[in-house]
């Protein structure tokens, strides 16, 4: 009987798994709170690789349950928590780097991106949340002057590129509170590419509803769940419902460029299983899935822990190597960046 108890517990959380994946098909749109079951997908993927051990300990022939839910949705893990081996090298790879800057605040924290900057040497930098303390400090600009960037600025979003800029910048109108997205075309090893950064929609929590959702998951006492879980679920779920639009019209961007060369970077608001995220990869190949290790999380604060900044590019070209700089504490976000180099 305790046998069948926990089997049926564990095609529960099979199910559950799959609905999570699911939940990705659906647009938030339509129906932002069934968007939000994506969030849960590294609880359950847990929960069945711990059934996978229970079962090889004390049944292994109910084993099959555990990893027939992970075998359906393998390629749904390896967008979470991506497992590549070989990292290459080139001289002539392009260095992307996307950074949300929102948490600098200080004089300290300003002088870390700089250093940043001046170590990474990238050639393509594309930041959100900067604000104008940054942008006009004279160290930053003098550094900027000496890598020879271009400089484009947009609202809350600032780029620097060593290559030709090729036209205006180009600024992406959605449905949106407070978030924008821009774009612009520039001469890359010879051809011409669009890149476009973007802010999505952001779920602005506060400090207090950070700690309310950190609460939540170390003490899941009942009344409080019920309580705050439901505000937390408003105001994610409406922030979800714009981002589905931002994103159906990042798509129809891609749609209308298709067989160009393209990347599309910055701070998404959405980890890979969402909308967002696997509608992209439909289209677009994500650097850090390609050549990436672990969960690379690029937001860790108040006890949320999560990979929402990411960096995609079209197939004429090749990711070489991604990761996510936790070393560099400036902000609230952590830089991603990548090495790219074109097919030949």
């Amino acid at each position: 009987m305790l046998t069948g108890l926990f089997a049926g517990a564990n095609v529960c959380t099979v199910l559950l798994l799959w609905l999570t994946v699911a939940s990705t098909f659906v647009s938030p749109c339509e129906h932002p709170t069934i968007s939000l079951l994506g969030l849960f997908f590294p609880v359950f993927l847990i929960i069945n690789i711990a059934f996978i051990f229970f079962w090889l300990i004390f049944r292994f022939a109910l084993i099959w349950i555990p990893i027939l839910g992970l075998v359906v949705v393998a390629s749904y893990a390896m967008d979470y928590c991506p497992i590549n081996t070989r990292v290459y090298g080139s001289d002539s790879a392009v260095c992307i780097v996307t950074y949300n800057l929102g948490g600098v605040q200080t004089d300290e924290d300003r002088r870390e991106v700089i250093e940043f900057l001046k170590e990474k040497s990238p050639d393509i930098a594309c930041f959100q949340e900067m604000n104008g303390t940054l942008m006009n400090m004279s160290d930053f600009l003098r550094m900027t002057d000496s890598m020879h960037y271009n400089r484009i600025i947009g609202y809350g979003k600032y780029i620097l590129t060593r290559f030709p800029v090729l036209g205006d910048t180009i600024h992406i109108d959605y449905p949106t509170r407070a978030n924008s997205s821009m774009a612009c075309w520039i001469l890359c090893q010879g051809d011409s590419m669009l890149l476009v950064s973007n802010h999505l929609e952001s779920n602005a929590l506060s400090a207090a509803e950070k700690s309310e959702y950190k609460d939540m998951i170390l003490e899941p006492e009942r009344e409080k769940v019920e309580q705050n879980g439901r505000l937390l679920r408003r105001k994610l779920g409406g922030a979800a419902h714009f981002r589905g639009a931002q994103t159906d019209t990042l798509c129809a961007i891609i749609d209308r460029n298709a067989g160009k060369s393209m990347v599309m970077c910055g701070d998404f608001n959405d980890t890979p299983i969402s909308y967002t995220y696997q509608k992209l990869t439909k289209r677009l190949t994500c650097a850090f899935r390609k050549t990436g290790r672990g969960t690379g999380f690029t937001y860790k604060q108040s006890g949320i822990y999560v990979r929402i900044d990411h960096i995609f590019c079209s197939d004429d070209w090749q990711c070489l190597k991604c990761y996510v700089d936790d070393e560099v504490r400036a902000s609230d976000h952590f830089p991603v960046v990548a090495y790219i180099q074109k097919n030949h």
